[in-house]
């Protein structure tokens, strides 16, 4: 690794955490109109790396972790009342969405040789919900309401290839994820993957109209009707052919495979995969327009596995980035704190990002979200108060990182892992 790589890193960090730009950044959604101690810029970064390196359970921790990262002695009522503004999660979200811009790289390169090269973007569209103190459900009803009376659902989609977010919406748990899927004409070129909850037919259409592409699972209950039935041989069972998919239902475990021209009158005309899981015994269907002579069922199959790499992101801001119930009843700070982690999370990545292209190795994001606080604190107390260090403090959490974050199987990622369609590393100056 050459000096001028970590000086790359080291700019991108000055100017994403710009003392100038975060204030201007408060001042301009109106969480603080004066410049006191408690600045946007100190409360921003207080705040990501509290989340990033320690447990957070309520206010007083973040407040502790304040004082000691600023070296300040703010009382807890004051800061406190930063929190409880009306503009504090919208300012935590204008933050959030500033680091989804800056902190972003590619990471992840199908080859030359993989059909899927010919994506632009890799879309993966998933929500996940979590509980909040009961005495928010008013605000933020949850769907399960004996359970949990009060949660809330956060709406993502992510970018595969840079294993990045593309956007994120918080909303109360009762609301719909349908409601929030990202727009048709932003996959133009691009292959967007989803579970069950996204077969909606008229957005599937819309997707394919703006010259997008899709692999969603199918529901069940579905039952279109068979135009053409192939097996993975590319020999046609003709007499499949226009029939309703329910009669080929009890017929689907003889086989390996099945790859289905479906239709449904005036609504969608698509590609229909169909395999037997043998622990639920019962069929899978994974619905797409994929082209049949570039993407063989197989490969439908292994595309639509790489979804759980979003799943994967949601286990890590639960398990490292402290996206959990907070012991607060306000929901202004109940959210402001949600969004903290959030960008505890993405900057946590980016350097998992970093640290891999580098140092040349292929890093574990969940690795580096459970060990990057050994040396994050440090990152952020140059920031703060010594920046002509930032370089030697970065080159040496990068290489801690490369030494500590590996990933634990990366042959067994290129045989039946991510990298098995011909996903590479990527391994370049930033």
């Amino acid at each position: 690794m050459e000096h001028r790589d970590v000086s790359t890193v080291a700019h991108r960090f000055k100017q994403t955490f710009c003392e100038g730009v975060l204030n201007t950044l408060g001042k301009t959604v109106r969480f603080c109109h004066r410049v006191r101690e408690i600045t946007p810029y100190r409360l921003a970064l207080g705040l990501i790396e509290v989340f990033a390196t320690l447990r957070v359970e309520s206010i007083a921790d973040a407040h502790r972790a304040f004082n000691a990262l600023c070296d300040t002695a703010v009382q807890y009522k004051p800061f406190h009342n930063q929190l409880a503004k009306s503009t504090f999660p919208v300012f935590m979200r204008s933050l959030c969405e500033h680091l989804m811009t800056r902190l972003t790289s590619e990471v992840l390169r199908f080859s030359a040789g993989s059909p899927f090269a010919r994506f632009t973007h890799i879309t993966i569209h998933d929500g996940t919900s979590f509980a909040v103190k009961s005495t928010l459900k008013k605000t933020f009803p949850g769907r399960f309401t004996k359970i949990s009376p009060a949660a809330v659902e956060l709406h993502v989609s992510m970018a595969l290839l840079s294993e990045g977010i593309d956007s994120v919406t918080l909303t109360p748990g009762s609301e719909s994820e349908v409601h929030h899927v990202p727009a048709a004409q932003t996959l133009s070129g691009g292959l967007f993957l989803g579970d069950r909850a996204f077969f909606i037919k008229e957005y599937l259409c819309e997707i394919a109209a703006c010259g997008g592409y899709f692999i969603v699972k199918a529901k069940g209950t579905l039952n279109p009707t068979v135009l053409h039935t192939y097996t993975t041989d590319g020999q046609e069972i003709k007499r499949f052919r226009n029939q309703p998919l329910k009669t080929l239902k009890s017929k689907v475990s003889r086989y390996q495979a099945l790859d289905l021209d479906v239709v449904w009158e005036g609504e969608l005309e698509a590609r229909l995969i169909v395999t037997w899981n043998t622990q639920e015994k019962r069929p899978r269907y994974l619905l797409t327009n994929l082209p049949r002579p570039e993407f063989t069922p197989e490969q439908i199959c292994d595309a639509y596995r790489l979804r759980w790499q979003v799943e994967l992101m949601f286990k890590e801001w639960k398990s490292y980035a402290n996206l959990h119930a907070f012991d607060t009843s306000k929901s202004n700070i109940t959210e402001g704190l949600l969004w903290a982690a959030l960008c505890a999370s993405l900057l946590k990545r980016y350097c998992a990002h970093m640290a891999q292209r580098l140092w040349q190795v292929p890093i574990s994001t969940r690795k580096v979200a459970m060990c990057l606080h050994h040396v994050l604190s440090q990152i952020f107390r140059t920031l703060l108060h010594c920046q002509r260090q930032l370089n030697h403090t970065l080159q040496r959490a990068l290489k801690y990182l490369s030494h500590n974050a590996q990933r634990a199987h990366p042959k067994r990622d290129r045989k039946s892992g991510r990298l098995k369609l011909g996903l590479e590393h990527v391994y370049a100056t930033p």
